[in-house]
């Protein structure tokens, strides 16, 4: 079992590793201007990702990305990762990737596993105590902090602690929150009214259907901005791959009756704002190895950028994460076929692929896909002198407003200026452009909650408009800005029920967007 699991660590890739012979504050961006993240002891190792014009960005305690000075490090005396068997999943360097998602007061993270049932021998269902780690990894690179992970396993999650686990989330979110779930299980086939239905096997061997996770699903959707569920769980019993792979099928506790049949399609029903990524098809075992579920590996690597997802905006998308894992596991010891529900536009995280990958006009349509759909947004265009576009910008909530446009190779920032003084709207505004839009494409407007700073995004004035050029930093710098926003030390590592309303507003990530096109708006 050993050389399988190598299989997937093989894909991460070897970093590069780095002491540090001062104390140094860990910044948000290569700057000495830019927000502390945390202060880093003289003598810690931490993990070099990218270096940068004499800044150098790092993985230090904790899982947190960030940028210290190259002054500050020594890579001479630190030691280097630890390879073979035991070489952990990992961020691989490259040189075109830029930060993860940064850790944020609003992201919650709720890591659940059930590695064994009682009552069971160890030979007939066995689960990899990996598991737990590599949620918690996959739920940081999406920009959880440690504060918000929590976790249950094993015997606190029969189906009534399945359901507290659940409740207590709901509880720890505030409105515009987002979430997201790791749940790896043994999955089993149980009547249902009737019908064969997909369920989670319990560690008690009782029955959580599918269909009251999508109702937990719900529920938290209409709270949060957005729900992300992550399930490494086996949905049939079909041939799981080589011997070496571990079945996350329960077939001996599924009802006989069931026994290939097609089970319902529980995830159909889902709101826009949530993403189901499954480890297998409705009715396909997945697998497993010491190393943890071949999807949660694949997963995590993915997310790490190796290799990159691959997607016109060069964004790793719902769609673009499943289809990067396909890719590892079909090169593994595996035989599954990880499947996506819900909105496949929606961005689990912020690193950004390849150059070649990119197109700006893509990366503004991906940023108006994760838009808080409950926020309505209203576009009027009215007469204005020649040469200008007037447009009334109506939203249902107060906040800040910014206009974009792209090209292929470029963002254009048409409102509001980088010197102006920006002034949230209550609900409606009349905003003059002198610009033509019926010559510049499409418009993305955005109505956010808190203000951005398309400065620090890298924007800067070209005319009557500022100009931010697509490279191995511009698109990563402007969803970072405009999905992210402030990156102030309470917004990235306080919980959201501890700030105030005023500072949780002020640290809310959630906008509304609309986009104007040539002939029409929607």
């Amino acid at each position: 079992m050993a050389a399988a699991a190598l299989a997937l660590h093989s894909l991460a890739g070897h970093a590069e590793n780095a002491q540090l012979t001062r104390s140094e504050p860990l910044r948000t961006q290569p700057s000495v201007a830019a927000n502390t993240i945390m202060d880093v002891a003289r003598r810690t190792e931490v993990q070099v990702l990218e270096t940068r014009h004499g800044w150098t960005r790092v993985e230090a305690t904790g899982g947190r990305t960030g940028w210290l000075r190259d002054a500050s490090l020594d890579r001479n005396t630190a030691t280097q990762p630890v390879t073979g068997s035991g070489q952990r999943l990992s961020s691989p360097t490259s040189g075109s990737s830029l930060p993860r998602r940064l850790p944020r007061a609003s992201q919650h993270g709720l890591i659940l596993t059930i590695g064994s049932v009682a009552g069971s021998p160890p030979a007939m269902l066995e689960g990899s105590p990996e598991d737990g780690r590599l949620g918690a990894e996959i739920a940081r690179l999406s920009g959880v902090p440690d504060a918000n992970l929590h976790y249950r396993t094993d015997a606190g999650l029969n189906r009534e602690g399945l359901r507290q686990a659940f409740a207590e989330l709901d509880a720890r979110m505030g409105n515009g929150d987002q979430a997201l779930i790791y749940l790896s299980a043994f999955g089993i086939h149980r009547q249902d009214h009737g019908r064969c239905a997909e369920a989670i096997l319990t560690h008690d061997r009782d029955a959580f259907q599918f269909d009251e996770l999508l109702r937990h699903l719900q529920v938290l959707a209409g709270k949060a901005d957005k729900v992300f569920l992550i399930l490494d769980v086996g949905r049939g019993d079909s041939a799981s791959g080589t011997p070496a792979v571990s079945s996350r099928f329960a077939r001996a506790l599924s009802d006989p009756g069931c026994k290939g049949a097609q089970p319902g399609a529980e995830f159909g029903r889902l709101p826009a704002n949530v993403l189901v990524l499954a480890a297998s098809r409705p009715n396909e075992n997945a697998g497993g190895t010491p190393a943890g579920g071949l999807f949660s590996q694949a997963l995590h690597a993915c997310l790490s950028g190796a290799p990159s997802p691959a997607s016109p905006s060069g964004l790793p998308t719902g769609e673009a994460l499943i289809a990067c894992s396909r890719q590892l596991i079909a090169a593994g010891p595996g035989s599954q076929h990880p499947s996506l529900t819900g909105n496949g536009e929606l961005v689990p995280t912020l690193r950004i692929a390849d150059q070649a990958a990119r197109d700006a006009r893509q990366v503004l349509r991906i940023i108006h896909a994760q838009r808080d759909q409950r926020r309505r947004i209203e576009l009027t265009r009215l007469s204005g002198p020649p040469g200008t576009t007037r447009l009334r910008v109506s939203s249902s909530e107060p906040g800040y407003v910014y206009i974009l446009t792209a090209g292929r190779r470029d963002f254009r920032l048409l409102y509001p200026s980088l010197t102006g003084q920006q002034m949230p709207i209550q609900r409606t505004a009349d905003i003059e452009i002198p610009l033509t839009a019926d010559k510049e494409g499409e418009w993305l407007v955005v109505v956010s909650d808190a203000i951005r700073s398309p400065g620090r995004a890298g924007f800067t004035a070209d005319g009557p408009s500022a100009i931010l050029h697509v490279d191995s930093a511009g698109a990563g710098e402007i969803t970072q800005e405009f999905l992210s926003g402030d990156g102030s030390r309470n917004c990235l590592f306080s919980e959201t029920r501890n700030l105030g309303p005023s500072q949780a507003l002020a640290c809310s990530s959630r906008f509304g967007a609309a986009i104007l096109g040539t002939a029409h708006s929607k």
